[in-house]
């Protein structure tokens, strides 16, 4: 209560949530934020959250005021990280305000009390804000104490010893995740037998019950790599139905017609789909299906599928330049329009020094070169490379530098085990080293931006372009967040190969950290419990919770990504549970077997080539 000095009369104090109507003030019609989110636009928190402070309350529903007002808080669509750096736009939409003329009225034109619930971010700002309304409704200035936890939350806090047990533990809490919430039953389609299929993921939008929906395409990339999981835990814990699972997803992925160009004389015959049904292709996309399918066929011993892998592998192959670099992704039609075929592409001289799209597939070709003994997998891979390495750290960077050189550790680490030099040893060490400088003390790699004139899709430049494209999930170096699509999970699973081909202390630590890291974060969540058990894409490692920019229009921060972020995170806490590299070597005698004639079916007319180590680039962000 308080008393009103001109009428002395005591008032109660009112708080308002989300009305119909509030006499003296104008409404209009509920509608949902889509690219908005809530900022700090007064001195009613105090120093606790100053003004333009960002918050998140995801897909909130609101009624816009047409009445004047002074707000506390007020949703609008700004770019940053954590506070709007371009300061509001002219359009935004008061949330939280007093009533101009009665100003023990509080008034919330959205829900805030179910900000547990809605998963509203970053928590602890949140609990200021509730914190703050139930001080002033009881009279008192500051915050009192919001007595609530995180209803989707790390499993660890940052410090303290972790349990015996814990990365086995992380690894079948990710296998489950899988088992019951992307892996879907497809039955047996055209008399091919039983085909299991793999959902996308789930998209980054959240719902005011704290749920988000589902991505239920399935695509070449996640579901080659996904193959990965269900046949680790075949070879760790012996799962009869893991085996089972993993020659039904290789099953779906070669032979439903959903994702493969069974077409021999299709120019992208052997390629995998980025979407279903949707005939795109990525070079590096497929070969890391095609690297998870031939790991999963060596831990279960099923070799069925070998002849398809080493038909991806060649479709990429014949498909890439003479330098050993490909085009981003080929697109039919318009790729083979105006008389152009795949040879086309393979005698172009094309040079782009982007890892994101070019080290995962010379990663595969250095796989396929030690499976079949194809002299020109390795010679285009060690052309291209050098290249790359005599420019480093000058890169095209895609979302982020240090995505960039995380995909790097990869196809530099099987060069190791391929052709163990000191060169080589020299440019695995060049790129950890700059990779690990942006590692926190935590084991966190956080996110950074390159240099501007080589960036595709850097944060963004003004309030209007917040949400219109892909972007990095900072929006300047130095924002505590780390990525867990393109950076983190990669530096993972490159590292622990690193350590396995040199067995340094400074690549076995480095990793150390980061499965240390990922264990903690790892999510826990009973109310969404289809999230239970995996990894998001975004973490502040200064808050300890999922969060960043959402300005990618695609991907923001709470995507989970079922292929790129957490097969490759739990795939590599798989081998370290079978002390074993990711490269594989077992099956190589069948594979030469076999080559010949596939090499035939492809019509590749091999053309041992002298490496030109023309060392130019292609305009930056080109594709």
């Amino acid at each position: 209560m308080n008393n009103d000095k001109m009428t002395g009369v005591i008032q109660k104090r009112v708080f308002l949530e989300f009305p119909e109507e509030v006499l003296g003030i104008e409404f209009e019609e509920p509608v949902q934020a889509e690219l908005e989110r809530t900022v700090v636009v007064s001195d009613f928190f105090d120093k606790n959250l100053l003004e333009g402070q960002i918050l998140i309350q995801h897909n909130c529903w609101f009624r816009p005021v047409k009445t004047p007002v002074k707000a506390h808080l007020t949703l609008a669509r700004v770019a940053g990280y954590r506070k709007a750096v371009y300061g509001l736009p002219e359009e935004h939409h008061p949330i939280l305000f007093q009533h101009p003329e009665y100003p023990h009225i509080l008034i919330s034109t959205t829900k805030l009390s179910n900000f547990v619930e809605g998963r509203f971010a970053p928590f602890a700002d949140w609990k200021i804000v509730m914190g703050r309304i139930q001080a002033w409704l009881n009279g008192k200035d500051g915050i009192e104490e919001i007595d609530c936890l995180m209803s989707v939350k790390p499993t660890f806090n940052s410090g303290g010893k972790l349990p015996k047990g814990v990365e086995k533990n992380a690894f079948n809490a990710n296998v489950r995740w899988f088992n019951n919430h992307i892996f879907f039953d497809q039955g047996d389609l055209f008399g091919q037998g039983n085909m299991t299929g793999v959902f996308e993921g789930y998209n980054s939008g959240i719902e005011s019950s704290g749920r988000q929906s589902p991505r239920p395409m399935t695509r070449g990339d996640c579901t080659g790599e996904s193959a990965m999981i269900p046949a680790l835990d075949w070879a760790i814990n012996n799962s009869y139905p893991s085996r089972k699972a993993t020659q039904q997803i290789m099953n779906f992925l070669f032979h439903s017609k959903k994702l493969a160009d069974t077409d021999p004389l299709s120019p992208t015959y052997g390629g995998l789909y980025f979407y279903e049904n949707l005939p795109v292709f990525y070079g590096d996309d497929n070969c890391r299906a095609a690297m998870g399918c031939v790991l999963a066929s060596e831990l279960t011993g099923n070799i069925g599928y070998s002849e398809n892998i080493l038909r991806c592998f060649l479709s990429v192959l014949r498909t890439t330049g003479v330098q050993g670099f490909r085009r981003g992704s080929l697109r039919p039609p318009k790729a083979f329009a105006d008389g152009k075929t795949w040879q086309t592409y393979q005698n172009e001289d094309y040079v782009e020094y982007r890892p994101h799209y070019q080290a995962y597939m010379w990663a595969g070709f250095l796989q396929a070169y030690v499976l079949t003994g194809h002299q020109e997998f390795l010679d285009k891979t060690k052309c291209a490379i050098r290249m790359t390495m005599e420019v480093f750290p000058k890169l095209v960077w895609t979302n982020g530098i240090t995505q960039e050189y995380a995909r790097l550790l990869l196809p530099l680490a099987f060069l190791v085990q391929v052709e163990d030099t000191s060169e080589h040893r020299s440019w695995l060490r060049t790129v950890a080293t700059t990779l690990l400088d942006n590692m926190a003390e935590c084991g966190a790699i956080r996110e950074m931006m390159g240099d501007p004139e080589y960036g595709k899709y850097p944060a963004p430049t003004s309030n209007e372009e917040y949400g219109t494209t892909e972007a990095a999930l900072i929006q300047q170096n130095g924002d505590p967040a780390c990525d867990l699509i393109y950076t983190v999970n990669y530096a993972f699973i490159g590292l622990h190969e690193a350590a396995m081909a040199t067995e340094d202390n400074f690549y076995i630590d480095a990793e150390n950290r980061l499965a240390d890291f990922l264990c903690r974060i790892q999510i826990k969540s009973k109310s969404q419990n289809y999230l239970d058990g995996c990894w998001m894409r975004g973490f502040d490692y200064e808050l300890w919770e999922f969060f960043g920019s959402s300005a990618d229009s695609g991907w923001g921060a709470w995507c989970v990504e079922s292929g790129w972020t957490n097969t490759w995170i739990a795939a590599t806490f798989g081998l370290r549970q079978l002390n074993r590299s990711l490269l594989c070597k077992e099956n190589t005698a069948y594979y030469q077997q076999i080559f010949p004639e596939i090499f035939k079916e492809m019509q590749i007319v091999h053309k041992y080539f002298e490496p030109k180590l023309k060392v130019t680039t292609v305009a930056p962000g080109a594709e």
